[in-house]
């Protein structure tokens, strides 16, 4: 397994492709769109090396091994970002789980070898984001930054979230002959 270097990008104006069909692209395609990409969807069956000519980043959202090979070659080339949704053996990056709270996000990654658990890691760390009203907090400790002079900034900002506190446990159940695949 390749180690992977987590990062947020700033996405605000820059062309993403995303190839796929269904809810998934869809899905994919509206996340970009909200992290202010310009997005182009197309159908998988219609992909031209060609749709990557002024891309930043790219995603196929379909199992296309055969396809996801040929993308990946094709963005390798142009030094593109590429993901293959469920194949990470192709590509340059994996999507993280995000939970957001205003201002606040954590993504959470398995480097494509359990989504499953990064999608549940993300529900209930968003849930706990939720219930904290942790947006707020982290509104007012920006307007704390904005207000604090550069050198006092750390001190003031280190002392504001020291008594910040994570309580409980995480409950991992073993696994059991039934959720095992075949």
């Amino acid at each position: 397994m390749t180690p992977m270097f987590p990062i947020a990008l700033k996405l605000r104006q820059r062309r993403c492709l995303v190839a796929g069909d269904g809810s998934a692209a869809a899905s994919r395609a509206q996340a970009l769109t909200d992290a202010g990409a310009e997005v182009l969807l197309i159908e998988p069956a219609d992909y031209s090396p060609a749709d990557l000519d002024g891309v930043w980043l790219a995603v196929l959202t379909d199992r296309d091994p055969e396809l996801a090979a040929r993308m990946a070659g094709d963005c390798e080339a142009r030094q593109i970002f590429f993901c293959a949704v469920d194949q990470p053996a192709f590509g340059s990056f994996a999507h993280l789980a995000i939970a957001r709270s205003g201002p606040l996000f954590v993504g959470v990654g398995s480097s494509g070898r359990a989504p499953a658990l990064a999608r549940r890691l993300r529900e209930l760390l968003q849930a706990l984001f939720d219930r904290s009203r942790l947006a707020a907090w982290a509104e007012e400790l920006g307007q704390l930054r904005d207000r604090t002079p550069p050198a006092e900034r750390s001190r003031v900002l280190n002392a504001a979230v020291q008594k910040l506190e994570l309580e409980g446990n995480l409950l991992v159940p073993p696994p059991s002959a039934k959720d095992r695949a075949p």
